[in-house]
């Protein structure tokens, strides 16, 4: 599986051109240098089918945007909602302490299009003020509220089972595009399906997606990332300052003098336990969980599933309850 072949089930006749001379501005080009997956794709504990970025990442969700409301302004507004996320995206809310939010890494740095010149001329162009690109309440189809389904938290989902996790394939990942609409939930337009039989097949993604996020495989990956991050801080080898402004791959060149490193690099599995291991860095934390609950039109009424399925409620009582053991380390890897 390439890009090629995910990005062909968003893209239609009518592709908004008017996208494309903002691709190649320096705030979007920097997003081609950001992991979506947090760095879980610099270690074999995953397998992601290509390195998925942040810049991929934006042109899917403008995608979804304009296919559901064909508008200009939220269309741009969607390309540019990740332009602030620094390498490593969430692992540097990590580095700050935002175990739970995991936004504080975007609200850090000053926004980047005011050095953008090219984009700021651009946005003056298009009639878009950068207060707009601001305030994503603007734009519900984009983002809203979890446990909300908009195209931000859609692709989210989409691109953990199919493309890092393996677990859907491409013909599910269409069959899902094409079961969505832009419903009306008492006055608030907001994505879901049009029968429940696509709803529930989209949860049991959903299932795979948040388990994911609070398992110990994604935690280890994460926090070994932020303590070697920070460890790098500490002894002057970066500035917080070149997270936004550097590649990932001229971070992950400094982290390699790291004697873990490799045996990060080269791990394939993550230990889960109970008890704290003696001997090797292990990690112990509560994170952000994440979870969608979609609307499904249920004879012309809008209606969350696990109102209306129980074998949705079931699983969304699996999502709350999940709780992975105490402890995860990597046999071997010592934090140096």
């Amino acid at each position: 599986m390439t890009f090629n072949d995910y990005l062909k089930i968003f893209i239609e006749n009518d592709f908004p051109f008017f996208l494309q001379k903002y691709l190649y501005t320096d705030t979007m080009r920097m997003l081609r240098y950001r992991s979506q997956f947090c760095g879980c794709d610099y270690t074999k504990i995953y397998n992601p089918s290509f390195l998925y970025t942040r810049f991929n990442h934006s042109i899917i969700v403008a995608l979804i945007n304009y296919h559901f409301t064909h508008d200009k302004k939220s269309t741009i507004a969607s390309l540019l909602h990740d332009r602030k996320t620094p390498c490593f995206a969430h692992v540097i809310d990590y580095v700050l302490g935002d175990y739970e939010k995991q936004e504080s890494s975007e609200e850090f740095k000053k926004d980047p299009l005011f050095q953008d010149e090219e984009l700021l001329r651009m946005l003056k162009e298009d009639g878009i003020e950068v207060e707009e690109l601001n305030d994503l309440s603007r734009y519900p189809i984009l983002e809203n509220k979890s446990p909300k389904l908009c195209a931000d938290r859609l692709d989210d989902v989409l691109h953990t089972c199919a493309i890092w996790l393996h677990t859907h394939s491409l013909k599910d990942v269409k069959e899902i595009y094409e079961g969505l609409t832009v419903l009306d939930n008492k006055g608030e337009l907001e994505l879901g399906f049009i029968d429940e039989k696509l709803a529930l097949k989209f949860v049991q993604m959903v299932l795979v997606y948040a388990k994911e996020l609070q398992s110990n495989k994604d935690k280890f990956v994460m926090q070994y990332l932020c303590d070697v991050i920070k460890t790098l801080i500490d002894r002057g080898l970066i500035t917080f300052e070149d997270l936004y402004t550097k590649q990932e791959s001229e971070i992950l060149y400094i982290i390699s003098i790291f004697p873990s490193w490799e045996k990060f690099q080269n791990a394939t599995s993550v230990i889960s336990s109970d008890t704290k291991p003696r001997d090797f860095y292990s990690v112990s934390i509560d994170v952000k969980k994440r979870n969608v609950i979609p609307l499904v039109d249920i004879n012309g009424n809008p209606l969350r599933i696990n109102e209306v399925s129980e074998e949705a409620k079931r699983i969304y009582e699996e999502i709350e309850n999940y709780q992975d053991k105490k402890y995860a380390y990597v046999r071997g890897l010592k934090l140096d």
